[in-house]
Protein backbone atom coordinates (compact mmCIF):
# COMPACT_ATOMS: atom_id res chain seq x y z
CA UNK A 1 0.00 0.00 0.00
CA UNK A 2 1.66 3.56 -0.87
CA UNK A 3 1.63 5.84 2.10
CA UNK A 4 1.61 9.73 0.42
CA UNK A 5 3.65 12.41 2.19
CA UNK A 6 -0.07 13.08 3.73
CA UNK A 7 0.20 10.35 6.12
CA UNK A 8 3.82 10.52 6.53
CA UNK A 9 3.25 14.08 8.31
CA UNK A 10 0.11 13.30 10.11
CA UNK A 11 2.06 10.11 11.58
CA UNK A 12 4.69 12.27 12.75
CA UNK A 13 2.12 15.02 14.13
CA UNK A 14 0.59 11.88 16.14
CA UNK A 15 3.92 10.54 17.07
CA UNK A 16 5.07 14.34 18.59
CA UNK A 17 1.28 13.86 20.53
CA UNK A 18 1.91 10.84 21.80
CA UNK A 19 5.39 11.81 23.48
CA UNK A 20 3.54 14.60 25.58
CA UNK A 21 4.48 17.76 22.81
CA UNK A 22 0.42 19.02 23.30
CA UNK A 23 0.12 19.87 26.73
CA UNK A 24 -3.00 20.72 28.41
CA UNK A 25 -1.83 23.85 29.51
CA UNK A 26 -0.90 25.14 26.36
CA UNK A 27 -4.51 23.99 24.76
CA UNK A 28 -6.25 25.83 27.59
CA UNK A 29 -5.04 29.52 26.15
CA UNK A 30 -4.78 28.62 22.39
CA UNK A 31 -5.13 25.56 19.91
CA UNK A 32 -2.74 25.62 16.71
CA UNK A 33 -4.29 23.43 13.54
CA UNK A 34 -1.56 20.77 14.45
CA UNK A 35 -2.51 20.13 17.56
CA UNK A 36 -6.05 20.15 16.53
CA UNK A 37 -4.89 17.26 13.93
CA UNK A 38 -2.51 15.59 16.16
CA UNK A 39 -5.94 15.31 18.84
CA UNK A 40 -8.08 14.25 16.05
CA UNK A 41 -5.82 11.45 15.50
CA UNK A 42 -5.30 10.23 18.68
CA UNK A 43 -8.91 10.32 20.06
CA UNK A 44 -11.11 10.78 17.15
CA UNK A 45 -14.55 8.36 18.15
CA UNK A 46 -14.70 8.12 14.33
CA UNK A 47 -11.35 6.53 13.48
CA UNK A 48 -11.35 4.10 16.53
CA UNK A 49 -14.51 2.75 15.03
CA UNK A 50 -12.65 2.20 12.23
CA UNK A 51 -9.47 0.48 13.59
CA UNK A 52 -12.35 -1.87 14.75
CA UNK A 53 -12.83 -3.46 11.29
CA UNK A 54 -9.51 -3.72 10.37
CA UNK A 55 -9.43 -6.73 13.77
CA UNK A 56 -12.54 -8.38 12.27
CA UNK A 57 -10.51 -8.47 9.19
CA UNK A 58 -8.25 -10.51 10.50
CA UNK A 59 -10.47 -12.09 12.32
CA UNK A 60 -12.01 -13.47 9.14
CA UNK A 61 -8.16 -14.04 7.61
CA UNK A 62 -8.28 -16.68 10.89
CA UNK A 63 -11.73 -18.18 10.41
CA UNK A 64 -11.16 -18.43 6.31
CA UNK A 65 -7.77 -20.75 6.96
CA UNK A 66 -9.71 -23.21 9.21
CA UNK A 67 -10.46 -26.70 8.08
CA UNK A 68 -13.64 -28.07 8.18
CA UNK A 69 -13.75 -30.23 11.66
CA UNK A 70 -14.07 -34.16 11.57
CA UNK A 71 -17.36 -36.18 12.61
CA UNK A 72 -17.67 -39.12 15.27
CA UNK A 73 -20.92 -41.11 14.58
CA UNK A 74 -22.22 -44.32 16.42
CA UNK A 75 -24.64 -46.27 14.20
CA UNK A 76 -26.13 -49.08 15.81
CA UNK A 77 -28.25 -51.84 13.80
CA UNK A 78 -30.40 -55.08 14.18
CA UNK A 79 -30.03 -53.97 18.21
CA UNK A 80 -33.69 -56.03 18.75
CA UNK A 81 -35.99 -58.01 16.95
CA UNK A 82 -37.87 -61.43 16.29
CA UNK A 83 -35.99 -65.16 16.08
CA UNK A 84 -32.03 -64.91 16.28
CA UNK A 85 -32.41 -61.37 16.40
CA UNK A 86 -34.48 -61.00 19.52
CA UNK A 87 -31.13 -61.40 21.86
CA UNK A 88 -29.05 -59.09 19.83
CA UNK A 89 -26.66 -61.91 18.99
CA UNK A 90 -26.55 -60.23 15.23
CA UNK A 91 -26.11 -56.68 16.58
CA UNK A 92 -23.43 -54.21 14.89
CA UNK A 93 -22.07 -50.96 16.49
CA UNK A 94 -19.98 -49.06 14.21
CA UNK A 95 -18.07 -46.24 15.03
CA UNK A 96 -16.99 -44.05 12.22
CA UNK A 97 -14.72 -40.69 12.22
CA UNK A 98 -15.23 -38.53 8.61
CA UNK A 99 -13.59 -35.89 6.93
CA UNK A 100 -14.68 -33.24 4.79
CA UNK A 101 -12.24 -33.19 1.77
CA UNK A 102 -12.55 -29.57 0.22
CA UNK A 103 -11.80 -30.41 -2.94
CA UNK A 104 -11.38 -27.35 -5.90
CA UNK A 105 -9.30 -24.73 -4.41
CA UNK A 106 -11.99 -23.60 -2.10
CA UNK A 107 -9.95 -22.67 1.25
CA UNK A 108 -7.79 -20.83 -0.92
CA UNK A 109 -10.19 -18.87 -2.44
CA UNK A 110 -12.07 -17.93 1.09
CA UNK A 111 -8.93 -16.55 2.30
CA UNK A 112 -7.61 -14.55 -0.99
CA UNK A 113 -11.06 -12.91 -0.26
CA UNK A 114 -10.85 -12.47 3.59
CA UNK A 115 -6.97 -10.92 2.13
CA UNK A 116 -8.70 -8.92 0.11
CA UNK A 117 -11.11 -7.31 2.97
CA UNK A 118 -8.33 -7.14 4.94
CA UNK A 119 -6.48 -4.60 2.39
CA UNK A 120 -9.70 -2.96 1.98
CA UNK A 121 -9.79 -2.44 5.65
CA UNK A 122 -6.93 -0.52 5.58
CA UNK A 123 -7.91 1.37 2.37
CA UNK A 124 -10.95 2.03 4.33
CA UNK A 125 -9.13 3.21 7.54
CA UNK A 126 -6.77 5.79 4.76
CA UNK A 127 -10.10 7.00 3.84
CA UNK A 128 -12.03 7.67 6.99
CA UNK A 129 -8.17 8.91 8.52
CA UNK A 130 -7.77 11.94 5.74
CA UNK A 131 -11.60 12.99 6.19
CA UNK A 132 -11.95 13.54 9.79
CA UNK A 133 -8.56 15.48 9.37
CA UNK A 134 -10.07 17.58 6.62
CA UNK A 135 -13.46 17.51 8.71
CA UNK A 136 -11.28 18.87 11.67
CA UNK A 137 -9.33 21.33 9.28
CA UNK A 138 -12.33 22.52 7.87
CA UNK A 139 -13.89 23.16 11.63
CA UNK A 140 -10.91 25.33 12.52
CA UNK A 141 -11.35 27.28 9.60
CA UNK A 142 -14.70 28.24 11.04
CA UNK A 143 -13.31 28.68 14.35
CA UNK A 144 -10.95 31.04 12.87
CA UNK A 145 -13.41 32.59 10.64
CA UNK A 146 -15.35 33.31 13.61
CA UNK A 147 -13.28 34.78 15.39
CA UNK A 148 -12.28 37.20 12.97
CA UNK A 149 -16.25 38.02 12.70
CA UNK A 150 -16.25 38.52 16.28
CA UNK A 151 -13.34 41.04 16.09
CA UNK A 152 -15.08 43.00 13.07
CA UNK A 153 -18.36 43.16 14.78
CA UNK A 154 -16.98 44.76 18.18
CA UNK A 155 -15.00 47.25 16.13
CA UNK A 156 -18.76 47.86 14.18
CA UNK A 157 -19.93 48.71 17.45
CA UNK A 158 -16.97 50.86 18.47
CA UNK A 159 -17.57 52.80 15.12
CA UNK A 160 -21.35 52.59 15.70
CA UNK A 161 -20.88 54.30 19.60
CA UNK A 162 -18.61 56.71 18.36
CA UNK A 163 -21.32 57.97 15.30
CA UNK A 164 -23.92 58.14 18.31
CA UNK A 165 -21.59 60.37 20.53
CA UNK A 166 -21.08 62.89 17.80
CA UNK A 167 -24.93 63.01 17.10
CA UNK A 168 -25.42 63.35 20.71
CA UNK A 169 -22.93 67.07 20.46
CA UNK A 170 -24.33 67.61 17.81
CA UNK A 171 -28.05 67.73 19.14
CA UNK A 172 -26.81 69.26 22.25
CA UNK A 173 -25.46 72.45 20.27
CA UNK A 174 -28.64 72.72 18.01
CA UNK A 175 -26.55 71.12 14.63
CA UNK A 176 -29.08 68.49 14.18
CA UNK A 177 -33.21 67.35 15.10
CA UNK A 178 -33.40 65.30 18.00
CA UNK A 179 -34.09 62.35 16.07
CA UNK A 180 -30.54 61.66 14.74
CA UNK A 181 -30.09 60.56 18.07
CA UNK A 182 -32.41 57.85 17.90
CA UNK A 183 -31.51 56.72 14.65
CA UNK A 184 -27.48 56.30 15.71
CA UNK A 185 -28.98 54.62 18.94
CA UNK A 186 -30.84 52.11 16.85
CA UNK A 187 -27.72 51.55 14.09
CA UNK A 188 -25.51 51.06 17.81
CA UNK A 189 -28.36 48.29 19.48
CA UNK A 190 -28.27 46.85 15.87
CA UNK A 191 -24.31 46.24 16.19
CA UNK A 192 -24.84 45.06 19.45
CA UNK A 193 -27.51 42.66 18.44
CA UNK A 194 -24.60 41.63 15.58
CA UNK A 195 -22.02 40.92 18.10
CA UNK A 196 -23.82 38.82 20.16
CA UNK A 197 -24.94 36.66 16.94
CA UNK A 198 -21.03 36.21 16.27
CA UNK A 199 -19.77 35.37 19.71
CA UNK A 200 -22.43 33.19 19.76
CA UNK A 201 -21.83 31.22 16.00
CA UNK A 202 -18.24 31.56 17.65
CA UNK A 203 -19.66 29.45 20.58
CA UNK A 204 -20.77 27.02 18.53
CA UNK A 205 -17.62 26.61 16.08
CA UNK A 206 -15.48 26.19 19.07
CA UNK A 207 -17.96 23.30 20.19
CA UNK A 208 -17.99 21.50 16.75
CA UNK A 209 -14.01 21.70 16.53
CA UNK A 210 -13.82 20.09 20.10
CA UNK A 211 -15.89 17.36 18.78
CA UNK A 212 -14.03 16.30 16.50
CA UNK A 213 -11.85 14.27 18.97
CA UNK A 214 -14.39 13.59 21.08
CA UNK A 215 -14.65 16.37 23.82
CA UNK A 216 -18.01 17.63 25.15
CA UNK A 217 -16.71 20.61 25.86
CA UNK A 218 -14.15 22.71 24.09
CA UNK A 219 -10.87 22.86 26.54
CA UNK A 220 -9.09 25.51 24.82
CA UNK A 221 -10.17 29.08 24.45
CA UNK A 222 -9.15 30.26 20.87
CA UNK A 223 -7.25 29.33 17.76
CA UNK A 224 -4.03 30.37 16.12
CA UNK A 225 -3.76 30.80 12.47
CA UNK A 226 -3.54 33.08 9.46
CA UNK A 227 -6.90 32.97 7.77
CA UNK A 228 -5.32 35.41 5.08
CA UNK A 229 -2.72 33.00 4.19
CA UNK A 230 -3.04 32.40 0.43
CA UNK A 231 -0.66 29.79 -0.93
CA UNK A 232 -0.17 28.84 -4.48
CA UNK A 233 -1.12 26.27 -6.24
CA UNK A 234 -0.05 23.94 -8.62
CA UNK A 235 -2.13 23.97 -12.22
CA UNK A 236 -5.35 22.07 -12.26
CA UNK A 237 -3.74 19.45 -15.11
CA UNK A 238 -0.92 18.77 -11.80
CA UNK A 239 -3.51 18.38 -9.34
CA UNK A 240 -5.41 15.72 -11.78
CA UNK A 241 -2.25 13.43 -11.86
CA UNK A 242 -2.03 13.37 -8.54
CA UNK A 243 -5.44 12.51 -7.84
CA UNK A 244 -4.25 8.64 -7.71
CA UNK A 245 -3.13 9.41 -4.86
CA UNK A 246 -6.07 9.41 -3.05
CA UNK A 247 -7.01 6.00 -0.96
CA UNK A 248 -10.79 6.20 -2.71
CA UNK A 249 -9.12 5.40 -6.43
CA UNK A 250 -6.63 3.82 -5.34
CA UNK A 251 -8.88 0.74 -3.49
CA UNK A 252 -10.17 0.19 -6.37
CA UNK A 253 -7.25 -2.43 -7.54
CA UNK A 254 -7.60 -4.23 -4.33
CA UNK A 255 -11.54 -3.86 -4.63
CA UNK A 256 -11.03 -5.69 -8.18
CA UNK A 257 -8.56 -8.40 -6.54
CA UNK A 258 -11.18 -9.32 -3.80
CA UNK A 259 -13.57 -9.63 -6.77
CA UNK A 260 -11.72 -12.14 -8.74
CA UNK A 261 -11.61 -13.78 -5.27
CA UNK A 262 -15.11 -13.59 -4.76
CA UNK A 263 -15.63 -15.88 -8.72
CA UNK A 264 -13.05 -18.10 -7.99
CA UNK A 265 -14.75 -19.19 -4.65
CA UNK A 266 -17.94 -19.56 -6.68
CA UNK A 267 -15.70 -21.54 -9.13
CA UNK A 268 -14.99 -23.73 -6.35
CA UNK A 269 -18.16 -24.28 -4.66
CA UNK A 270 -19.65 -25.39 -7.97
CA UNK A 271 -16.85 -28.23 -7.48
CA UNK A 272 -18.12 -31.56 -5.15
CA UNK A 273 -16.23 -32.13 -2.28
CA UNK A 274 -15.44 -35.39 -1.32
CA UNK A 275 -16.23 -36.91 2.23
CA UNK A 276 -14.91 -39.25 3.93
CA UNK A 277 -14.75 -42.09 6.91
CA UNK A 278 -13.69 -45.15 8.84
CA UNK A 279 -13.94 -46.67 11.77
CA UNK A 280 -14.23 -50.14 13.54
CA UNK A 281 -17.50 -52.41 13.47
CA UNK A 282 -18.33 -54.72 16.48
CA UNK A 283 -20.69 -57.83 15.62
CA UNK A 284 -22.98 -59.51 17.78
CA UNK A 285 -21.45 -59.14 21.48
CA UNK A 286 -18.11 -57.60 20.66
CA UNK A 287 -16.25 -61.40 19.32
CA UNK A 288 -15.44 -60.11 16.14
CA UNK A 289 -14.36 -56.79 14.36
CA UNK A 290 -14.26 -55.53 11.32
CA UNK A 291 -12.97 -52.13 9.53
CA UNK A 292 -15.45 -49.82 7.64
CA UNK A 293 -14.60 -47.54 4.90
CA UNK A 294 -17.11 -44.74 3.59
CA UNK A 295 -17.03 -42.39 0.44
CA UNK A 296 -19.61 -40.05 -0.64
CA UNK A 297 -18.98 -37.67 -3.17
CA UNK A 298 -22.22 -35.70 -4.55
CA UNK A 299 -23.22 -35.42 -8.13
CA UNK A 300 -23.28 -32.08 -9.96
CA UNK A 301 -26.26 -33.20 -12.18
CA UNK A 302 -28.75 -30.20 -11.48
CA UNK A 303 -26.41 -27.50 -9.29
CA UNK A 304 -23.36 -26.50 -10.50
CA UNK A 305 -23.38 -23.10 -8.79
CA UNK A 306 -24.22 -21.65 -12.32
CA UNK A 307 -25.75 -18.65 -10.75
CA UNK A 308 -23.74 -17.11 -8.04
CA UNK A 309 -20.55 -17.69 -10.92
CA UNK A 310 -22.69 -15.61 -12.80
CA UNK A 311 -23.56 -12.78 -10.23
CA UNK A 312 -19.59 -12.78 -9.06
CA UNK A 313 -18.70 -12.42 -13.03
CA UNK A 314 -21.33 -9.65 -13.46
CA UNK A 315 -19.74 -7.75 -10.50
CA UNK A 316 -15.81 -8.41 -11.82
CA UNK A 317 -17.07 -6.81 -15.10
CA UNK A 318 -18.65 -3.97 -12.93
CA UNK A 319 -15.62 -3.00 -11.49
CA UNK A 320 -14.29 -0.68 -14.25
CA UNK A 321 -17.16 0.97 -14.62
CA UNK A 322 -17.30 1.81 -10.94
CA UNK A 323 -13.71 2.28 -10.76
CA UNK A 324 -14.57 5.35 -14.41
CA UNK A 325 -17.34 6.55 -12.01
CA UNK A 326 -15.13 7.16 -9.27
CA UNK A 327 -12.64 9.08 -10.90
CA UNK A 328 -14.98 10.98 -13.31
CA UNK A 329 -16.51 12.23 -9.46
CA UNK A 330 -13.03 12.80 -8.54
CA UNK A 331 -12.10 14.73 -11.38
CA UNK A 332 -15.74 16.66 -10.92
CA UNK A 333 -14.71 17.78 -7.47
CA UNK A 334 -11.51 18.45 -7.52
CA UNK A 335 -12.25 21.37 -10.96
CA UNK A 336 -15.30 22.94 -8.61
CA UNK A 337 -13.11 23.13 -6.08
CA UNK A 338 -9.61 24.84 -8.25
CA UNK A 339 -12.73 27.17 -9.60
CA UNK A 340 -13.57 28.06 -6.14
CA UNK A 341 -9.79 29.09 -5.30
CA UNK A 342 -9.61 30.80 -8.69
CA UNK A 343 -12.58 32.83 -8.67
CA UNK A 344 -12.00 34.00 -4.84
CA UNK A 345 -8.46 34.23 -5.49
CA UNK A 346 -9.74 36.84 -8.83
CA UNK A 347 -12.55 38.75 -5.73
CA UNK A 348 -10.04 39.39 -3.39
CA UNK A 349 -7.87 41.02 -6.23
CA UNK A 350 -10.95 43.36 -6.63
CA UNK A 351 -11.81 43.72 -3.07
CA UNK A 352 -8.17 44.60 -2.15
CA UNK A 353 -7.66 46.95 -4.70
CA UNK A 354 -10.86 48.45 -5.93
CA UNK A 355 -13.25 48.19 -2.98
CA UNK A 356 -11.82 48.02 0.88
CA UNK A 357 -9.47 51.42 -0.15
CA UNK A 358 -12.60 53.23 -1.20
CA UNK A 359 -15.12 52.18 1.15
CA UNK A 360 -12.60 52.92 4.00
CA UNK A 361 -11.57 56.06 2.87
CA UNK A 362 -14.87 56.91 2.32
CA UNK A 363 -16.12 56.14 5.48
CA UNK A 364 -12.95 58.26 7.36
CA UNK A 365 -13.80 61.34 5.29
CA UNK A 366 -18.05 61.25 5.83
CA UNK A 367 -17.30 61.34 9.45
CA UNK A 368 -14.81 64.03 9.71
CA UNK A 369 -17.48 65.92 7.39
CA UNK A 370 -20.19 64.60 9.85
CA UNK A 371 -18.62 65.71 12.73
CA UNK A 372 -18.53 69.65 11.40
CA UNK A 373 -21.97 69.09 9.83
CA UNK A 374 -21.05 68.65 6.12
CA UNK A 375 -23.24 65.27 6.14
CA UNK A 376 -26.03 63.42 7.08
CA UNK A 377 -26.13 60.18 9.68
CA UNK A 378 -27.83 58.78 6.65
CA UNK A 379 -24.80 58.91 4.36
CA UNK A 380 -22.51 58.10 7.05
CA UNK A 381 -24.66 54.56 7.94
CA UNK A 382 -25.22 54.23 4.03
CA UNK A 383 -20.82 54.37 4.13
CA UNK A 384 -20.50 52.40 7.28
CA UNK A 385 -22.61 49.77 5.66
CA UNK A 386 -20.65 49.27 2.24
CA UNK A 387 -17.47 48.89 4.24
CA UNK A 388 -18.89 46.75 6.76
CA UNK A 389 -20.42 44.43 3.88
CA UNK A 390 -17.14 44.47 1.77
CA UNK A 391 -14.80 43.02 4.99
CA UNK A 392 -17.67 40.64 5.97
CA UNK A 393 -17.28 39.45 2.43
CA UNK A 394 -13.72 39.26 2.39
CA UNK A 395 -14.59 37.09 5.50
CA UNK A 396 -16.44 34.80 3.70
CA UNK A 397 -14.36 34.46 0.23
CA UNK A 398 -11.02 33.64 2.73
CA UNK A 399 -13.26 31.08 4.38
CA UNK A 400 -14.32 29.61 1.33
CA UNK A 401 -10.53 29.85 -0.14
CA UNK A 402 -9.56 27.99 3.04
CA UNK A 403 -11.87 25.34 2.82
CA UNK A 404 -11.56 24.92 -0.84
CA UNK A 405 -8.01 24.49 -0.16
CA UNK A 406 -8.55 21.91 2.21
CA UNK A 407 -10.78 19.29 -0.22
CA UNK A 408 -7.89 19.89 -2.92
CA UNK A 409 -5.27 18.68 -0.42
CA UNK A 410 -8.03 15.89 0.70
CA UNK A 411 -8.88 14.93 -3.05
CA UNK A 412 -5.04 14.64 -3.98
CA UNK A 413 -3.58 13.26 -0.39
CA UNK A 414 -1.59 16.16 0.30
CA UNK A 415 -0.40 17.20 3.81
CA UNK A 416 -2.93 19.19 5.23
CA UNK A 417 -1.42 22.54 6.40
CA UNK A 418 -4.59 25.13 6.20
CA UNK A 419 -4.64 27.72 7.41
CA UNK A 420 -0.85 28.84 8.45
CA UNK A 421 0.44 27.35 11.38
CA UNK A 422 2.34 30.44 12.22
CA UNK A 423 2.42 30.15 15.97
CA UNK A 424 3.71 34.04 16.02
CA UNK A 425 -0.09 35.06 14.95
CA UNK A 426 -1.79 36.26 17.95
CA UNK A 427 -5.44 34.84 18.95
CA UNK A 428 -8.38 36.68 18.76
CA UNK A 429 -9.44 39.21 21.33
CA UNK A 430 -12.41 36.98 22.53
CA UNK A 431 -11.48 34.37 24.02
CA UNK A 432 -13.45 32.46 26.14
CA UNK A 433 -12.86 30.47 29.82
CA UNK A 434 -11.88 27.51 29.97
CA UNK A 435 -14.17 24.88 31.14
CA UNK A 436 -12.29 21.45 33.26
Amino acid sequence: MVFNRAISLLILIYSVASLGGIARADRSQSLTLAQALALTLQKSPELDGVSWDICAAEARILQARLRPNPELMLESEDITGTGSYKRGDQMQNTLQLTQLVELGGKRQARVRISQSERQLADWDYQIKRIEVLKQTTVAFIDVLTAQSRVDLAEEIVGLAQKVASITQKQVEVGKISDIEVTRSSVAAAGARVDLEQAKQDLLVARGYLAAQWGAVVPDFTSVTGDLERIRPHPELETLRARLGRNPQLARWTTERERRRAVLASAQAEGRPDVRLGAGPRLIGKGDDVTLVATISVPLPLFNRNQGRIAETQANLSKVANEQRAAETRAYAQLNEQYQTLVRASEQLRILERDVLPGANTAVTRILEGYNVGRYSQLDVLEARRTLNDARAQRLRILAGYQKASADIDALTASPIDLPCLNTNSKPGRHSQPTHN
